[in-house]
């Protein structure tokens, strides 16, 4: 897996030329970190697909108020062909992680949750998943359970919408 990752801060991918906007490494099932100023711009560019992603809506907030709160929450956001995933610490629950995404695949879903086993050694993984997200079919095909709802959570489009709050266990915590 690790030659899958590529580090944009650095521009380089394993053994490969620069990083680019979409880079070629971002084929589907592969991540690209991007940092953060990029994933600001990239959520950006996703539009309503981004809208709630990591606790963020990249309609209403500009970039560097995007990046300050991917920064703030110490959130790594990935791009996977012309998916967004992303993660953030559960600061109560340090093997606990949020995941977001931007696309109804699961392919990349799945690339970011084997990252987090292997690499992040998360033993959770929590999705908060805005209604009407294309998203929650992703979070569904990758085995995370609905466990509640927050009712009125996200303002979005004038109303408070509900938000679906997803659970999934690793396969071997240990």
């Amino acid at each position: 897996m690790t030659d899958s990752l590529t580090d944009t801060t650095t521009g380089t991918a394993a053994g490969g030329p620069a990083a680019t906007a979409a880079p070629p490494e971002a084929a589907a099932g592969r991540l690209v970190l991007l940092d953060a100023p990029a994933a600001a711009a990239a959520l950006r560019a996703a539009g309503d697909a981004a809208r709630g992603f990591l606790d963020t809506d990249p309609v209403t907030q500009n970039d560097p108020l995007l990046a300050r709160t991917l920064t703030g929450a110490e959130a790594q956001v990935f791009r996977s062909g012309d998916a967004l995933v992303g993660w953030a610490p559960n600061p109560r629950q340090p093997r606990q992680a949020y995941v977001a995404a931007t696309s109804p695949d699961p392919a990349p879903l799945r690339a970011l949750l084997e990252f987090l086993a292997a690499y992040r050694r998360c033993t959770s993984c929590l999705a908060l998943v805005p209604e009407g997200s294309p998203m929650a079919a992703a979070v569904a095909a990758c085995g995370f359970t609905a466990t509640g709802v927050l009712p009125g959570h996200l303002f979005q489009g004038g109303a408070h919408r509900d938000v679906l709050v997803h659970f999934r266990k690793a396969e071997n915590p240990c």
